[in-house]
């Protein structure tokens, strides 16, 4: 038992630390994919055809840039005078006209309360965001690239982090799991890598084994594995008998870890209601061999792959279109029992995978201060963006920021652009956090990115809060438009 008491304890000391370094990352119901054909060009009026008015848009401020990055290089002369012509006119009026659209696609169908409501339209002071003096652009304007994270990258980026993690710089080199996939899995990940950059079948079948430290540990204490695993399972089943999951799984995971995984076969068998789960025959190092399914729920029709709750995919927190090539986090995912702060910001931004700019807008509004924060650039191999609502006691110090309650969730809209291709679609819902990422085989600059998002607040005294947030923005390069109680954003 003692032995017992050591190994988990020093496991446990290993499941703490890899926790911490991973950074913190909607249902098939809540988000969908947009459809290209809706990224028409619409008319020129800031205002549906309910009233008939045009809003003449005779002051427009040119926003000046306070950002400033290692990877933006300041415009050449040359670029300079590129500014005035003819392409990056046509590009201002594309971001223009894609907000105007969903200003009033979204306008038509907000429930604001009355119909005076209804016809209430406001800007902020930066009403519009031109691409002509903007010094993030060069002179291809919005077709501003950056080489895509590649699938080795992300390899060695695990790699580095098990070895060090695990313990291996101290005891020997890592080695890859065996690791087989069936044709159904091999499929799907076929399809992805023609669709996109990322090669789901090298990642899988090149993962480092992370038992190995689970083997060192049996040989020093003279573990017989079998045996340990059969004592630990248990121990796994009494503590479900007591509705300790918790506890129960934590056996369960100690007994399976420390056996020592020598290969692994993946595969796809039938769920239920139609659907399919991907499963893994795991053999042990005494010859064991464990079938496993963790919650890779397939939709071959829609092309939805969920987890068996609300979690996500294993419960990792992210959920995937694998035909849309569309990725997700669900509503109730784990991630929303940490809040939000300026070090999880920090924590991505020191990392390869991660490159992304954002904007804070922080306010009071009720007994609470609020802050709604958006994001947008590349997630691994993804582009996308993301807008979250956040609050806290007033008064508090710090950049710690709870999740919103489900009663204060608002409905919210995202829609991400790359010049006229659209990248990320999510249609309006009660939220606390919408955010989607595409697949794909180029990465775009942050800047490059066109994000437009909207929020239908509760009250005017909470949106008129946010807009002048907004307006306080020290970059002030976001602008607003708002009907009714629904606010729309648009950050080029």
């Amino acid at each position: 038992m003692k032995k017992t008491k050591a190994i988990v304890s020093l496991l446990l000391v290993f499941a703490v630390v890899a926790g911490a370094a991973f950074p913190c990352i909607a249902e098939g119901d809540i988000t969908s994919v947009f459809d290209t054909e809706s990224a028409a060009v619409v008319e020129e009026t800031a205002i549906g055809e309910e009233t008939g008015e045009i809003i003449e848009e005779d002051v427009v401020t040119e926003p000046v840039v306070q950002m400033v990055t290692d990877d933006i290089q300041t415009l050449s002369d040359e670029e300079e005078t590129v500014a005035g012509t003819q392409e990056e006119a046509a590009a201002e009026d594309s971001v223009r006209e894609t907000a105007q659209e969903v200003q009033e696609d979204n306008g038509d169908t907000s429930d604001t309360g009355s119909e005076e409501a209804e016809e209430e339209v406001g800007y902020g002071k930066n009403k519009g965001f031109s691409l002509k003096n903007s010094v993030f652009y060069d002179e291809n304007g919005v077709d501003a690239k950056i080489p895509l994270t590649s699938t080795r990258i992300v390899l060695q980026t695990l790699r580095v982090m098990v070895f060090f993690l695990s313990g291996h710089f101290l005891y020997g080199t890592l080695r890859d799991f065996d690791a087989t996939l069936s044709d159904d899995v091999l499929e799907i990940c076929d399809y992805m890598k023609e669709n996109s950059a990322l090669d789901m079948a090298s990642i899988l079948t090149g993962l480092p084994d992370i038992t190995d430290l689970g083997k060192l540990l049996g040989k020093v204490f003279q573990i017989n594995v079998t045996e340990y695993r059969a004592e630990m399972y248990e121990m796994r089943d009494e503590y479900y008998e007591q509705g300790d999951v918790t506890k129960g799984g934590l056996c369960w995971l100690v007994g399976a870890y420390m056996s020592g995984i020598e290969s692994a076969y993946c595969y796809v068998i039938p769920y239920k209601e139609g659907t399919y789960q991907i499963a893994l025959d795991v053999t042990y190092s005494d010859g064991t061999v464990e079938t496993f399914e963790p919650g890779f729920i397939i939709n071959y029709e829609t092309g939805e792959i969920t987890g068996r709750n609300n979690g996500g995919m294993m419960d990792i927190g992210f959920c995937t279109n694998y035909k849309d090539l569309f990725v997700y986090a669900p509503m109730y995912c784990w991630m929303r029992d940490f809040g939000f702060c300026v070090e999880y910001d920090l924590l991505c931004y020191i990392l390869p995978m991660y490159r992304y700019r954002t904007r804070r807008f922080k306010f009071s509004y009720g007994d609470k201060d609020w802050m709604i924060q958006c994001w947008k650039g590349n997630y691994m191999c993804t582009n996308g963006g993301e807008v979250g609502i956040y609050n806290r006691d007033k008064g508090k110090f710090g950049s710690y920021y709870n999740t919103i309650t489900d009663g204060e969730m608002m409905p919210m809209s995202l829609l991400v652009t790359h010049g006229d291709d659209v990248l990320v679609n999510v249609e309006e819902t009660p939220h606390w956090w919408v955010n989607g990422f595409k697949l794909a085989t180029r990465l775009y600059q942050p800047y490059s990115l066109t994000e437009v998002f909207t929020i239908t607040f509760p009250d005017a005294e909470m949106r008129d809060a946010f807009c002048e947030a907004v307006d306080n923005n020290v970059y002030h390069d976001v602008a607003y438009s708002y009907r009714g109680l629904k606010v729309t954003c648009t950050w080029g």
